[in-house]
């Protein structure tokens, strides 16, 4: 009788110890799938999300220092008029090059521009490219500068650039003849120093010594 109550308590207690392991068991279980879930929910990307967009370098190119408002060339203006010919492309001949600011009151942020003179079968011809105006006032032409190219017609001896706060926004013949008319053209971008490399003066006067 002895015996059998011992075999009975030891088969209860194994039987505990199964249901101990069994239980533990699926504990660990329904562990590791609700890590898993986690896991895949965490790492779950919304694929519109995940799209990298290509970083396109800077390009632009120093010229030149706002120093006390005025414009410290860093490049020579002579070397700009020949991409400013290629960037006309009509057969303008440009003589001049400068930069100008565009500031319509003191209370606007002023903008800085680059601007070709020249002459096209005796019309007048002028452009101007925004520049990029940098932390330590240093102005760098980027592709992405905007374009603005005054087009004066035969009777027109010269047009400027109309502008409103730091923006230009057109051209104005200075005659307000009949006739004497000034096309504005505007272009979103530039190509005038791709690919062309540029010396500053700093450099060529090093070079000199």
């Amino acid at each position: 009788m002895t015996t059998d109550k011992r075999s009975h308590s030891f088969g209860v207690t194994l039987n505990r110890g199964r249901l101990l392991y069994l239980l533990f068991f699926l504990l660990l279980a329904s562990s590791a799938c609700s890590t898993r879930e986690f896991i895949q929910e965490e790492s779950t990307v919304n694929p519109e999300d995940a799209e990298e967009v290509a970083e396109i370098p800077y390009d632009g190119k120093l010229l030149a220092q706002v120093v006390f408002d005025t414009v410290d060339y860093i490049v020579p203006t002579e070397q700009l008029m020949q991409p400013f010919i290629r960037e006309f492309g009509d057969g303008t001949v440009v003589d001049k090059v400068m930069i100008r600011k565009v500031q319509e009151t003191k209370e606007d942020e002023p903008a800085y521009y680059l601007v070709g003179l020249g002459m096209q079968n005796g019309a007048y011809r002028s452009m101007a490219l925004e520049l990029d105006l940098a932390a330590d006032n240093s102005l760098y032409l980027s592709s992405k500068g905007a374009r603005h190219i005054c087009k004066s017609s035969a009777g027109c001896g010269f047009c400027y650039f109309t502008f409103s706060g730091n923006r230009i926004t057109g051209c104005q013949c200075s005659s307000r003849a009949p006739g004497n008319n000034c096309e504005h053209r505007y272009s979103e971008g530039n190509t005038l120093l791709k690919d062309q490399a540029v010396r500053s003066s700093r450099e060529r006067n090093g070079k000199n010594r």
